[in-house]
């Protein structure tokens, strides 16, 4: 059960950011902790906002003809979220356009418990992920298969890591210094055309100032016992129960020594809060003992990549303005980075920019909903989403698709694989029968973002690729293969070569429209598509 409170995102983020820029301490009477705690408490309502990227070219790197083409079609990017609505945890929309320099791209998103529903201008009809197969839909990291019961406590984990989250920034907040420039009052300003009486706290950082707040940081945490456990002990209520019940399951397959380990911890939270904060007391002891000399270390001899985040010309500036119940209404941000003029980046100047304004908070709202009924392309949680498969639900002749295909060229592969030598063959190297090189169907497919089904009682395989239509049928030791219907003889019968199945190159890499090369000289199989 994911937390989707779309429309106030934004502000979210704000909060976050002011959590790192206001500090622990009040700013003209207002209270920090209470205005980030109150981005946590909408729950419904409108809003709208912009996100801004504009990236400076460095006037002494040399960039090829594509590559400046690429930088100037991308240098100014805008994200502009027109409509935001959330309805409730589960139920929100969004609608807006992403602006280039070609045009824009209009979109509209929808939310629910169990779909993400997105419309996009040039796609042939709205195209669907499911979201109700969890956080894992193809298994935990690892390979664990999720049971029943591990899903619902994912669900309730989600929910529960929303409602503890207020806790634990204040953490960060009681114990990050305040910036230098700081301050906060009562103004009158417009939000969605009513004027309100509001607080409006203003802060801004530089990079000289990061290694002094940093360190103050640290040694706060350092002498907050009470909050260092206090914050443990928040995050063991929310993980350990899941983490038990994974040991559990996998208890099943043998993992006996590391639930030996683990359980008296997972079994004694006093015990388990007490290891951590003696771990971490003792690493931030170590750390502040050293910061000095590391961040020296850091900054000397190879650290010139560093010195631009540490100078004045790194800075964050956040506006803030909040309703008398702290509710956040309307929020401005500015990152800005200069990068120094030394030939090696073709960006100079970095700098994002960002506005949003809120209203209609934790009033009834209802969503906007996707129009789907002319149908849509749904998209597995368990399927790999790939620039092929995007380019597929679009109409070749709009925006979007001449965008990711001609400017980006998003779908251009170039794929060299050096043949084994006779008789050892290793991984997902090539091989040359007397004369037909024979590819890893599975590698070469995958990187042509075709997707490949093994059917272990036919010994067959099937490659779909999205971006051509092509449909290309193998079965192992036959010298026929099926493409797209048509029924073509194989130079060499499909094989399998240590558990792994491998093909004829061309029958693969040109059924699905790429070209194929062999360098004698190399002996490398050259495959290119566009």
């Amino acid at each position: 059960m994911k937390r989707k409170n779309w429309s106030m995102k934004l502000s979210a983020v704000m909060a976050g950011a002011l959590l790192v820029l206001a500090g622990c301490q009040p700013v003209s009477n207002v209270d920090v902790n209470k205005v980030i705690n109150g981005s946590f408490a909408v729950k419904s309502g409108e809003g709208r906002s912009t996100v801004a990227l504009e990236l400076t070219p460095s006037a002494s790197s040399t960039q090829t003809p594509e590559e400046k083409k690429a930088f100037e079609l991308l240098s100014k990017l805008k994200l502009d979220i027109t409509e935001a609505k959330t309805q409730d945890a589960l139920h929100a929309s969004i609608k807006g356009n992403l602006e280039y320099s070609k045009g824009k791209i209009p979109f509209h998103l929808e939310v629910s418990e169990t779909d993400y529903i997105l419309w996009l201008e040039g796609a042939k009809k709205p195209i669907v992920f499911k979201s109700n197969a969890g956080a894992f839909p193809q298994g935990a990291p690892g390979g664990i298969e999720l049971s029943e019961k591990l899903q619902k406590q994912i669900e309730e984990l989600a929910k529960k890591a929303v409602e503890e989250a207020p806790g634990l920034g204040g953490f960060f907040v009681n114990n990050f210094p305040n910036p230098s420039k700081i301050t906060a009052g009562q103004v009158t300003e417009t939000v969605y055309g009513e004027s309100l009486s509001l607080t409006k706290v203003h802060a801004e950082v530089y990079g000289t100032e990061l290694v002094t707040l940093i360190k103050g940081f640290l040694t706060n945490v350092l002498a907050d016992d009470a909050g260092l456990k206090e914050f443990i002990g928040t995050l063991y209520d929310l993980y350990a129960p899941f983490v038990k019940t994974i040991l559990e399951e996998q208890n099943e397959a043998g993992s006996e020594q590391m639930k030996a380990a683990i359980e008296p911890y997972l079994n004694n939270k006093t015990l388990a809060v007490e290891f951590l904060h003696t771990y971490i007391k003792t690493s931030l002891q170590q750390a502040i003992a050293q910061y000095d000399q590391t961040v020296a270390s850091m900054t000397e001899g190879g650290g010139e990549a560093l010195k631009p985040i540490l100078s004045d010309k790194h800075w964050i500036k956040l506006d803030l303005w909040v309703d008398k119940d702290y509710l956040p209404r309307k929020s401005a941000f500015e990152w800005n980075l200069t990068l120094p003029e030394n030939g090696s980046s073709a960006i100079q100047g970095i700098k994002v920019t960002s506005t949003s304004e809120n209203w209609n908070l934790n009033k009834p709202v209802s969503v906007s909903k996707v129009d789907v009924s002319d149908g849509v392309t749904e998209w597995e949680p368990s399927s790999r989403i790939t620039a092929g498969k995007l380019l597929a639900a679009l109409e070749p002749n709009s925006a979007l698709y001449k965008l990711l295909k001609d400017d980006l060229h998003v779908t251009r592969k170039n794929i060299r694989l050096a043949a084994a030598p006779a008789g050892e063959v290793y991984g997902t190297q090539p091989y040359n029968d007397n004369g037909t090189v024979m590819v890893p169907v599975r590698f070469v497919t995958e990187q042509l973002d075709a997707d490949v089904k093994w059917n272990g009682e036919t010994k067959q395989v099937t490659i779909t690729d999205p971006l051509s239509g092509s449909i290309i049928e193998l079965t192992i030791g036959s010298s026929e293969a099926v493409v797209s219907g048509k029924t073509l003889t194989l130079e060499k019968p499909a094989q399998l070569v240590n558990s792994t199945t491998y093909v004829p190159v061309r029958v693969v890499s040109e059924g699905m429209g790429a070209d194929v090369a062999w360098e004698q000289e190399t002996q490398t199989v050259v495959i290119t598509r566009e």
